[in-house]
């Protein structure tokens, strides 16, 4: 009896657990989610390849050589979009699809860039309390 007591509270708490979003519709929790992938992408424009870094799930907590090696891993791709295409001119929101029982989205971001094209890029997230990240 206790057992079955202890699992029905259990699944009462995960059902509880999942379905608690502050009150957000789905449709706010994605333009949540792909205005923050928005957001960092930003910062590779603006150069501060460090914040971007920590924009990733763990990126705070990275050994010093790795987290220098992915630093300069963003430098090396706007500089890659420089010479291919003059640069990143502009980043954008193309839509954004959330799991609210998984706590993760994919958001899709259009990367305009200064030779007139564009491509559209996944950016996966995972929100940890209340705070989306790059997976």
């Amino acid at each position: 009896m206790k057992r079955m007591r202890f699992i029905m509270l259990l699944t009462a708490f995960c059902f509880l657990a999942t379905g608690c979003n502050k009150g957000e519709s789905l449709e706010e929790i994605e333009a949540r989610a792909g205005n923050t992938a928005v957001e960092y992408y930003k910062l590779l424009l603006a150069e501060n390849y460090e914040d971007f870094v920590n924009g990733m799930l763990g990126g705070d907590s990275l050994p010093p050589v790795y987290k220098e090696q992915m630093v300069a891993n963003a430098a090396m791709f706007v500089k890659q979009q420089v010479d291919e295409h003059k640069g990143i001119k502009e980043i954008t929101l193309s839509s954004c699809k959330a799991d609210t029982a998984n706590h993760t989205a994919d958001a899709f971001l259009y990367l305009h860039f200064a030779d007139s094209q564009k491509e559209v890029v996944n950016v996966p997230l995972v929100e940890r309390n209340g705070v989306w990240y790059m997976k």
